[in-house]
């Protein structure tokens, strides 16, 4: 007779400080320390090759740190309900409307559910022999209305003076609006401006042999899910201008970003105007006072155009935006009002903007200023080894922890705030603790469309130097 299957434990580990908030992926993080949900599957026996097959069955599968990454949508319902046992007294709590909230994310999950007419790029699908995903080779299928187009695939509304600019583009040059400001200033329309041309309907795979995914295209590096370029040049900082945007809200300004700079962050965004006439006009108004101005060429395109022809290109905007009664203005009071609202700068210097109620429940702001904040992730980011850097993640796991108490809380705010700076700073290393906290802080907030924006961005995040029109061929 076959001898019974041994029973093992193991005790010898021990337990990590952090428990179930522990995010680290470190093989020798988990070697050396045991977790709760591991801890529970150590107490089961472990069996044989010879141990009954019912029982194996039985035996609950072990979760991984991964596990976390990924919580259910039952752990992050339960998790949003706000628990006053379980929050420090020392707040107030948001203890109304919870099943509202709660339904509010049901209502979330079924959303993203619903398939889109128009198919993402899926880099879980298998690849072929030259590495490209097997999609379909048809075209894919797009809504007739360029606005509904516009919407299921950028995942965003865009503004009445987009469509007007794009009208005015077309007055300027008939052939080919999208270069109607190459000459003058060395743009391209991008980006949505692609859905009015009609260039997406040529592209069945992008030069990497995959349908083309709208939620990377024209994506820089540093932009976040909030921003959405429509405006690109081809200068060695890669210069892009966009809308930036608060949720449910249409866009509330346009902002520039020069990812490849040498001389300036290369995560900031500037403010230029809250439509897209005054950022072109601005634009003009830098290239043409520049004391290196020529009347045979601009320094920045390099491109021939006389000085006349780009005051006769201001004076035509100036006139349109008259017409159309836009203010050409650098601030206006639109985001003047919005700047009373914003919560904090982050790294990027937009400003996040989060609800907060009567009773300051929303959110509350991450425990380092930016500068420790920048300091901490240095030494993560630039650590010699990984034990250096897993020494110096000690501290960002503690502030990881602190949003965790304030998501019991309802102060979601925080967990965005922190989010964002860590993808701002724009280190790989940083990946995982961005993949937990701003999915998650977005979905909390019922920001759905920035979730799956930034889920695709992490996933495919270009380096700077990297082509992001994804309708190239």
């Amino acid at each position: 007779m076959a001898a019974p299957a041994k029973a093992t434990t193991r005790r010898s580990r021990p337990a990590c400080k952090y428990g179930k908030t522990c995010y680290r992926q470190n093989p020798q993080h988990q070697r050396d320390y045991s977790h709760p949900d591991e801890d529970k599957n150590d107490d089961e026996p472990e069996l044989n090759e010879g141990g009954s097959d019912d029982v194996a069955k039985q035996k609950k599968q072990r979760k991984t740190i991964q596990d976390f990454f990924n919580p259910s949508h039952n752990d992050r319902t339960k998790a949003n309900k706000c628990d006053p046992e379980q929050s420090p007294p020392s707040k107030k709590m948001k203890t109304d409307s919870l099943d509202d909230t709660a339904q509010n994310e049901a209502e979330v999950e079924d959303e993203s559910a619903k398939p889109s007419p128009v198919q993402q790029d899926n880099d879980d699908a298998p690849l072929s022999e030259n590495g490209a995903n097997d999609v379909s080779t048809e075209a894919p299928v797009y809504p007739d209305d360029v606005r509904e187009c516009i919407k299921e695939t950028f995942l965003l509304e865009m503004p009445e003076d987009f469509y007007q600019f794009w009208d005015f583009c077309k007055q300027c040059n008939k052939l080919d609006p999208r270069s109607a400001l190459k000459k003058s200033l060395n743009l391209c329309l991008s980006g949505p401006f692609d859905i009015l041309s009609g260039r997406h309907k040529l592209v069945t795979k992008n030069k990497r042999g995959k349908r083309p995914n709208f939620l990377l295209h024209q994506r820089f590096y540093y932009d976040p899910p909030e921003f959405q370029t429509v405006l690109t040049s081809n200068r060695d900082d890669k210069f892009h201008i966009g809308y930036f945007d608060d949720p449910k809200e249409m866009p509330v300004f346009m902002a520039s970003s020069t990812p490849g700079s040498t001389s300036s962050p290369k995560e900031k965004l500037v403010q230029c105007g809250d439509n897209i006439f005054a950022a072109a006009l601005l634009n003009l108004f830098f290239h043409i006072d520049q004391p290196f101005f020529s009347p045979q060429h601009t320094c920045i395109t390099g491109l021939k155009i006389g000085k006349g022809g780009i005051e006769q290109l201001i004076q035509s905007i100036e006139k349109e935006a008259n017409k159309l009664n836009l203010s050409l203005a650098p601030v206006t009071k639109s985001m003047k009002e919005r700047q009373k609202k914003v919560n904090c700068p982050t790294f990027h210097g937009a400003g996040m903007v989060v609800p907060v109620d009567a009773n300051e429940v929303g959110y509350r702001p991450v425990p380092e200023t930016q500068k420790d904040l920048k300091a901490m992730l240095k030494r993560i980011a630039e650590g010699e080894t990984e034990a250096k850097r897993e020494e110096a993640s000690e501290a960002l796991q503690e502030i990881i922890t602190f949003v965790q108490f304030a998501n019991d809380e309802c102060d979601y705010g925080e967990g965005l705030e922190l989010g964002l700076c860590l993808f701002s700073y724009g280190s790989k290393e940083l990946h995982p603790q961005i993949s937990f906290l701003l999915p998650l802080a977005y979905q909390l907030l019922n920001r759905s469309e920035f979730q799956k924006i930034i889920e695709a961005h992490l996933k495919c995040r270009h380096e700077i130097g990297e082509s992001v029109d994804e309708l190239l061929v």
